[in-house]
């Protein structure tokens, strides 16, 4: 299956692009020197016109390098790549009003022990707090954020929850507990766009010396 578009996830430890039928990892401590060269290498392997960002929240080096290094290319070709931009929350909001996902998530949010309970029928943060005290509040179904590190996650969570996001050449594909949902763009409400910018939802802290 051909298809002029690619997808990007920016949102998570290592960003993730993706075709139809290939899918590559950037590692996020070597993003800001691969990541680049590895979308202009794609334009005529790929031949890709429109881009899928999946953004926030939040590995903010991914979400910075990532939307840059996009706008950049733009610039260069002349403004022909349309980009469409979606929160991974607002993703899971629509798979959740959808009966595909419960109503509580946990987030990752780029810190190495700290994660959000995201409430999806509230729509608001429950808490962010340690693994350790996770064990101790949760008392209802949840499912768990997509990680590439495979031990990221505490043993005790059920990684059969854990969301995998997919690009079938036209449609985003969310996969969880063996089912699976398919968005095309109009489902999600997204209209194309020229530049893409970081959603940190909260500013990066900076200490001055």
């Amino acid at each position: 299956m051909k298809s002029d578009t690619l997808f990007m996830n920016i949102s998570s430890d290592n960003v993730i692009i993706s075709n139809w039928e290939e899918k590559i990892f950037l590692d996020r401590n070597n993003v800001e020197k691969n990541l680049w060269p590895k979308l202009v290498q794609l334009v005529p392997e790929w031949n890709y016109n429109k881009i899928i960002v999946l953004n926030w929240p939040w590995w903010f080096t991914n979400l910075r390098v990532g939307t840059l290094c996009m706008n950049i290319l733009n610039d260069v070709m002349d403004n022909q790549i349309d980009f469409y931009d979606i929160s991974k929350i607002d993703l899971y909001k629509k798979a959740y009003e959808n009966w595909f996902l419960p109503q509580n998530g946990l987030i990752y949010i780029g810190q190495k022990r700290n994660i959000w309970l995201w409430d999806f029928e509230k729509w608001e943060k429950i808490w962010q707090f340690s693994f350790d005290e996770v064990k101790e509040k949760i008392d209802t179904s949840f499912f768990i954020d997509e990680v590439v590190d495979e031990n990221y996650y505490p043993e005790w969570i059920d990684k059969n929850y854990e969301i995998e996001t997919e690009f079938n050449g036209s449609e985003l594909v969310l996969k969880c507990s063996d089912k699976s949902i398919n968005f095309s763009m109009g489902d999600l409400g997204l209209a194309p766009i020229k530049s893409v910018a970081p959603n940190y939802m909260m500013e990066p802290s900076i200490t001055l010396k």
